[in-house]
């Protein structure tokens, strides 16, 4: 189930009890209703939330912030980067036009 909670970006600057109770509502529906075995975080204002939930929740929260800062770690510590072939290659030589048209550009 995608649950959006209502809750105002703003509302999270200054989260009050009275937030989170609504947002821990939210994913505890989530997973007696629809089998939720974890749940992930769609807004960084929630990200102080996540370990209070996953504590009192008992399932995994994941925080979307966090996980992509982990991802791009891994991938820069692992030297991993976009493949440079096919829909990431490099774009085509282009002819140019006007005052630069005598520069080619093959020899870059």
């Amino acid at each position: 189930m995608k649950c959006a909670t209502d809750i105002g970006v703003l509302d999270l600057e200054d989260t009050s009890e009275d937030i989170y109770l609504e947002l821990k509502s939210k994913c505890e529906k989530s997973i007696k209703i629809d089998g939720a075995e974890a749940i992930v975080l769609g807004c960084s204002g929630m990200s102080d939330l996540a370990v209070r939930l996953a504590e009192e929740l008992q399932v995994p929260v994941i925080d979307g912030v966090s996980a992509a800062v982990k991802l791009a770690e891994s991938l820069h510590q692992l030297s991993l980067k976009t493949s440079k072939i096919g829909q990431y290659g490099l774009p085509f030589n282009k002819a140019f036009h006007g005052r630069y048209q005598h520069w080619d550009n093959s020899k870059k």
